[in-house]
Formats: C-alpha cells, structure tokens, sequence
C-alpha cells in the first residue's frame, strides 16, 4: 500500500509534466486523411524516442511506411510475463474548418483548464498519460515481474493497416503480450450504489460502404436531355436516414445493466431507447452507449459528383461508415444495403472491412486485478 501511496504522490507531482507531454504531441500535425501519403507519424515517434532516452527507457521505432512510424517503448520484467501492453494512437483525423476553433487545432494551447488541440481527446491524451506512467514507474524504480509495453502506432483512423495491422504482421514480437489495454474501455457509470465503471472486453466491426450512383450528363441549360444524378443521391440519402435498423439487446451488457441501475424491468427491444434517452439525462455517454450497442449504424459521412457548374452530373460516389454487431456479418450487411438501393438504376456499391468485431474473454486475472 505504501508503494501505491508513493506512485501516486510521484503521478501528482508529475502532473505538469504530463499537460506538457500532450500539447507537445498535439503540435505534431499527425493528419490521416487515409490516402497516402499521410499520418507523418515518424517526426512524432522520434521525438518520443528522445524524451524517453533521457529517463533511461529503450524504444525502439518500427517505420511501415514513407513517414509511418510505430514506437514500442517497454519496461522489462524480471519474469518477462505476464506482459501488459498499453495501446495507443498517434495519428488523427483532419480538421474540416480550422478557423472554427477557439484555438488553432496544433497550437496545444493550454486554457480554461483544458488542453486544446485536435487528438487531445482521440487519442493523444491517453498516449500521454500511458507514456507518463511508464516514466513513473521508472523513476520509481518499482521491480515487475512482467514487461510492461506502451505502442504509440500509426493509422488507427484508417483501420491500422500501418499500425497495429503492420505491427501484428511484421514485428508481432513486439507487441506480443498477455493482456491489453486500449481506448473505448468504457466510462463512469452512476448508479443508485454509487459509481460503477465499465470493463469494456470487444467492439464493433467497421466497415466502409462506397455507392457509385451513374446517371447521365448533358448541359444545364436542357437538363432533360440527361439523367441528373443528383437526385439519385437525395433518394439514397433520404432511404438512409429512414432507414430502421435491426434492434438486439442479447449482449449481458442490457442484463447487468439493468440489475446495476436497480430496475426491476428488463432491457427489452421496445424499451431500449426510451431507456436510453432517460439515461442521457444522466449519463450522455451510457445513454449513447446503449444505442450503439443495440444495433448497427450505416451513416452517409462523404459525397463527391460533378465537374462543372453547367454540367449535369452523370456520376456521384457516396461514402457511408457501418459498425456491426458481433453477430452480423457481410451477407447480412449486403441484404441491409440492397433494400437500401432497391429500385434505385444505376446503382452499385463495394464494401471495405477495416476492422471485424472481436470480443476477449472477460473472466481474467486482468479483470479480477481491476475489480479488486
């Protein structure tokens, strides 16, 4: 106990350092737009490298492509296992109107007591904060008995194929590890027992729906003398958000749920979202995370059609985002999307997996660790 008090005096007395760490990565424009090239994750990776040489703590930067770095830092155990691995992303999603924010997106601009930037909360902020507790236990000089792994990797906003995908394939020795740590493992949950939290063991699948709608083009001064794609897209976009998905509460998620909150009425199909928005009152996050996780959302994200002002479209691609439920696989993703389109001429369409839905056995030393 007195360890832990320690370790916890020194992650107070660390704290600036910590705030300085993460508006430092933030100042890295680590952009993934998922068109190479991009990320420029590799100046990020190096600088890390630096930072964590001079506390004394070897990493090593794995490169998977033209500027994609991964860094691997580890703290050796005196058994090796059971090995811990702490996950993380370093590249980020683009910023669509930079003169928007309060601050510039990369400025790590610390104010209001906040830290401002894009990844300061997806996922730098927990970059930072893995990274600082390796340093911590470092400098505490706290004997392990198994390796502890922080990996900083590349592209997760694309699916990590030069990232985790890249590490796992390549260098998968790596990363091996007994347990594994990540972003998305769930929040404070308040309950009339007080506050529980959440052991989040698997996610969705993800999957990225590409529409090409075909038409016909002429000038706009006769338009009907073509086929205006146009409207095509409205109609898909309109079927869209009409559409109904199907709703599935069988994950022991909606049964624990509804014992923890004291509700003698079961989480049922019917009830799901009234729950829901009851609990958003509450818990934004929870009355979110009930949705998400009682079916599958297809989400038009990107269009793009058209060359000329007086030029009626004849083509028009359209880009939805798909998260799955475990239990839904691509033929059933097809039959969702073809009663989308059905009817609609000229209509065709490719799915793209970048990542399938995956589950780890929750009743786990890890897990028991953490309860205790």
């Amino acid at each position: 106990m007195a360890e832990l008090e320690r370790l916890f005096r020194m992650a107070d007395e660390a704290a600036e350092e910590g705030v300085q760490l993460l508006a430092d990565l933030i100042r890295f424009e680590t952009v993934n737009t998922g068109v190479m090239p991009t990320g420029s994750e590799l100046p990020l990776c190096r600088h890390l490298r630096d930072w964590l040489a001079g506390e004394g703590i070897t990493s090593q930067i794995l490169e998977s492509g033209e500027n994609r770095g991964n860094l691997v830092a580890r703290l050796p155990g005196s058994a090796g296992t059971p090995r811990l691995l702490y996950m993380g992303h370093i590249d980020v999603v683009p910023v669509e109107n930079p003169q928007d924010w309060r601050f510039p997106p990369f400025s790590g601009t610390v104010a209001d007591g906040r830290i401002w930037g894009r990844g300061a909360a997806d996922m730098k902020d927990m970059v930072a904060a893995e990274l600082m507790a390796l340093v911590i236990l470092g400098r505490a000089g706290i004997p392990l008995r198994g390796d502890l792994i922080v990996a900083a990797a590349a592209d997760e906003e694309t699916g990590g194929k030069y990232g985790f995908g890249w590490l796992a394939e390549h260098a998968p020795e790596t990363i091996r590890a007994d347990y594994a740590i990540n972003e998305g493992g769930g929040g404070p949950v308040p309950t009339p027992a007080g506050t529980a939290y959440e052991i989040t063991v698997g996610e969705k699948g993800r999957l990225e729906l590409h529409i090409t709608l075909q038409g016909e083009a002429t000038h706009a001064a006769s338009p009907w003398q073509g086929d205006n794609v146009s409207f095509k897209l409205a109609e898909v976009l309109r079927r869209l958000q009409n559409w109904q998905p199907e709703i599935d509460v069988s994950q022991p998620f909606f049964k624990e749920l509804a014992a923890l909150l004291g509700r003698g009425e079961p989480v049922t199909v019917g009830n799901v979202d009234a729950l829901a928005d009851e609990l958003s009152k509450v818990s934004r996050g929870l009355g979110s995370e009930m949705r998400g996780l009682s079916r599958m959302t297809l989400v038009p994200t990107m269009f793009n059609g058209g060359v000329k002002s007086n030029i009626v479209p004849a083509v028009c691609e359209l880009v939805c985002d798909v998260r799955t439920l475990p239990w839904q696989d691509e033929a059933y993703v097809r039959r969702q999307v073809d009663q989308v389109l059905a009817g609609i001429e000229g209509a065709r369409y490719e799915l793209i997996y970048t990542a399938i839905t995956n589950a780890s056995q929750y009743d786990t030393p890890l897990a028991a660790a953490i309860q205790s």
